[in-house]
């Protein structure tokens, strides 16, 4: 394990009299004769070109390991850097050309973090590559073990733990889903003091059951690094649902019941979504489901892929102003990849859109943003705030006031709870706090939280992902050094020895007498009576 500059200074020192193509090969060449490990720096890779080149090489390189140190979170400002580059390698490789920005080189905007995750998916990486945050720990392995001692005592080691990829074919999980509490429970719950009865127009069998709205968005999250933090991208449908929630809670919901669905199973043809519209009771009784999706872009889409229904039509009129563009996708049946939530629904003959700023239909763990740490808090609490206008107004709510600073606030503090990693392959989700924290807020909004089990093997459908992995870093001593530890001590030896017997000549008699004196391999001996013996026998 080492630094690139230190593990090949005479690719270094000829690198400037080479092109790209010979550097780039040259260390391929070097790369593939061992097993190397790298810890590269996100800003090395990006504005240095001996590091970059490094890095493609590497990638290339069967066996191979890198580990990227990217900067943390609250180095991660928002937007692009104005009339300069923070990533000239890349530029290079897209033939742009703009002077490189000199402001603090350990911070980053967020257009360089999405340049150098498009670089990396671009790669069908051949190498394990694993990516670790800025910290004084990373700071000091990069520093210990990232480098070579001079006096040449010591190797840098590593050793992968939890690396093979597992099949996975069935899986384990849960939905959650309730009725949103409108003002006449909450007026009921005010009225007994928190302790009256609750209503539920499905619990009466002699009662119509009221028309549905689901609104749903997937709890889980997948990234193509698995077990590092959870993107904005995997967040941002999650924390729309629980704002609407928040915003509709006891307003009246006239002739509707408000539905809202936690899925799971996203990253396996957000399969959660079809364990619901099979085992909902009632699934007949649904007019809408409205699937939240990736947030974190300015303009929304909405896509769709069946007919809509009659509250649907009115819904999208109320939000035509703020969609960019409807996109109406026909599903196939014999589809094997769906791209957005609604896909599910319709399969299960049941009508759904889904709102987003993606407007390319690409497969859910393909578009997953790996660095995007932050959504834009401004335009995420502005989707939120046009959604909820248009729902109020379809159902015919009245005027309502929205205040988008407030909304901001809460998208913010929900990211900051949103960060750990919850893919339902890895194991039960909901024993995570940020999902436990997501129940808690949710159970005095809801009137009868149920859960649903998604458990089914799927048959054709697996899917191998990596448990999440570990790199120990430790030093050997080499070959050198014990043979100078060996000599050092019989020196140091012999030196006291001297000491004590007067004189060194004298201290190397008695080391020879006692080396004469050590009794021979007992097989030694037999050997050379036998070979006496033979002689005898021929003399005689």
């Amino acid at each position: 394990m080492g630094n690139a500059r230190q593990a090949f200074p005479d690719l270094l020192d000829a690198s400037g009299k080479m092109s790209d193509v010979e550097l780039e090969t040259a260390l391929g060449q070097r790369l593939q004769k061992n097993a190397f490990g790298l810890m590269l720096h996100l800003n090395d890779i990006l504005k240095d070109r001996f590091d970059f080149l490094t890095l493609r090489a590497l990638l290339k390189t069967i066996g191979g390991v890198v580990t990227i140190v990217v900067p943390p979170p609250d180095k991660i400002e928002p937007g692009s850097p104005s009339g300069c580059t923070e990533c000239p390698t890349l530029e290079n490789v897209s033939g742009t050309k703009k002077p490189v920005c000199k402001h603090d080189p350990s911070r980053f905007h967020q257009s360089t973090m999405d340049a150098f995750n498009a670089f990396l998916q671009g790669y069908s990486s051949k190498a394990v590559v694993s990516i670790v945050e800025e910290s004084d720990s990373a700071s000091s392995v990069m520093k210990h073990y990232a480098s070579s001692d001079p006096d040449g005592s010591t190797v840098n080691r590593y050793r992968l733990v939890s690396v093979g990829p597992k099949k996975i074919s069935s899986f384990r999980s849960l939905n959650v889903h309730g009725i949103l509490k409108d003002h006449n429970d909450v007026a009921t719950s005010k009225d007994t003091g928190g302790k009256g009865e609750q209503r539920d127009s499905t619990k009466n069998p002699n009662t119509v059951p009221k028309p549905k709205i689901v609104i749903a968005s997937h709890v889980d999250t997948f990234s193509l690094l698995q077990g590092y933090r959870s993107t904005a991208t995997n967040n941002t449908g999650l924390i729309a649902l629980l704002e609407l929630s928040r915003l509709l809670h006891g307003l009246d919901h006239m002739d509707y019941e408000l539905i809202f669905l936690l899925t799971t199973g996203s990253v396996m043809n957000f399969y959660g979504a079809a364990t619901f519209a099979n085992n909902y009771a009632h699934i007949d009784n649904v007019e809408l489901v409205i699937c939240l999706d990736d947030l974190t872009g300015p303009n929304l889409y909405l896509h769709s892929s069946s007919k809509a229904s009659e509250i649907s039509s009115v819904f999208q009129r109320n939000l035509s102003r703020t969609v960019k563009e409807t996109l109406n996708n026909a599903v196939k049946p014999d589809a094997q990849v769906l791209f957005f939530e609604h896909e599910q629904f319709t399969r299960q003959k049941v009508h759904a859109i889904t709102l987003t700023t993606v407007r390319e239909s690409v497969a859910y763990p393909l578009r997953q943003n790996l660095f995007e740490y932050k959504c834009n808090s401004k335009a995420l609490s502005g989707h939120i705030a046009n959604i909820f206008r248009a729902l109020a107004k379809t159902l015919r709510i009245g005027k309502v006031k929205v205040d988008s600073v407030d909304i901001a606030n809460h998208v913010i503090d929900w990211e900051s709870k949103l960060t750990s990693p919850r893919c339902t392959l890895n194991g039960d989700i909901y024993q995570d706090e940020s999902v436990r924290a997501i129940i808690r807020f949710l159970t005095p909004l809801i009137k009868d939280l149920k859960t649903q089990k998604v458990n089914r093997s799927i048959p054709g459908f697996e899917f191998s992902y990596n448990t999440p992995m570990r790199i120990l870093f430790y030093k050997n001593y080499t070959m050198l050094y014990h043979i100078l530890v060996v000599v050092c001590s019989v020196v140091y030896i012999f030196v006291m020895w001297s000491l004590i017997r007067g004189s060194p000549l004298t201290a190397w008699t008695d080391i020879i007498a006692t080396l004469n004196k050590v009794p021979s391999v007992p097989g030694e001996e037999n050997s050379e009576n036998r070979r006496s013996t033979r002689l005898s026998s021929k003399r005689k």
